[in-house]
């Protein structure tokens, strides 16, 4: 005899609650000709197909059910035994990414969509293109465009939409200073190409925070807003008494000029970030 494995059917399992799924598969391995005596020797086996079992890996579909994938595994050496090997692997309905959390490559991203109130004097306004403000337009009456909505220069308070976007990676512990260069340099600028799925402009990189998980590994969390103003900033001319000036619209008294500013006024390539996003 050689190599043989086979599938203990008894111990296959199914379980649903709170709509997630789980199941299990169990199998028995050993080989007469070359004892296996490692776990990793069993690891080096999957995916593999012997005689008509096939031993499973990591991201294969239970039989029978294509919504439940392999997650996770375990390896035990049957006691008294001959060299006979246990494995048995965990299902979810999850399906399994190329990479797992404590491997390098790992990626995962979260999206937080919110809108918030925010005082303003136009509503609608018109953001300049990639949120770059000039000397020129920061000067030209009315340059925020849009409807007047202030009374007597008191802003009104209008939806303002963004959301927050959070990348968690897995990274080699020996690529952390040139990453560190990156993210120092590229905090507090804005996106110079659609990043996410939002145009130039409206990204903006809060920085990071980075911590090891293991000797030779650092998990990295990038934070970044999005902002539909593209972050700009409406600000009404002041007159010499420091008061909002005014003129008369449609019988009420409302700012005058309302500019743009842009606290964020520089650009970069997150790209440059990571090769993982």
């Amino acid at each position: 005899m050689a190599l043989e494995i086979y599938e203990v059917q008894e111990t296959r399992s199914a379980n649903v609650s709170n709509g997630r799924a789980t199941a299990t598969r169990r199998f028995r391995i050993f080989d007469d000709a070359t004892p296996l005596t490692t776990p990793n020797q069993i690891r080096e086996l999957f995916g593999s197909t012997f005689g008509t079992t096939t031993l499973p890996d990591i991201g294969d579909e239970m039989i029978g059910d294509s919504t439940v994938f392999a997650t996770g595994y375990s390896i035990r050496h049957v006691a008294e035994s001959r060299g006979v090997w246990e494995v048995e692997f965990t299902y979810e309905n999850t399906e399994v990414g190329q990479y797992q959390p404590q491997e390098v490559g790992y990626t995962e991203i979260s999206i937080d969509y919110a809108a918030q109130f925010e005082e303003a004097w136009r509503s609608n306004p018109s953001v300049p293109t990639n949120g770059t403000v000039t000397t020129a337009s920061s000067s030209a009456p009315g340059n925020a465009g849009g409807t007047a909505i202030d009374s007597g220069g008191v802003p009104l308070s209008i939806l303002r939409r963004s959301s927050t976007i959070t990348i968690t990676e897995t990274v080699a512990a020996s690529t952390m200073s040139a990453r560190s260069i990156a993210i120092r340099a590229l905090r507090g600028r804005r996106n110079n190409a659609a990043f996410q799925g939002a145009p130039i402009g409206q990204v903006l990189y809060l920085g990071a925070q980075a911590s090891r998980v293991s000797l030779d590994k650092f998990q990295i969390v990038h934070r970044f807003a999005q902002d539909e103003w593209s972050h700009c900033v409406q600000i009404p001319a002041r007159g010499p008494d420091g008061n909002v000036q005014l003129e008369r619209i449609d019988g009420i008294l409302r700012a005058k000029i309302v500019n743009w500013a842009q606290p964020f006024p520089a650009f970069g390539d997150f790209n440059s970030l990571s090769e993982n996003f």
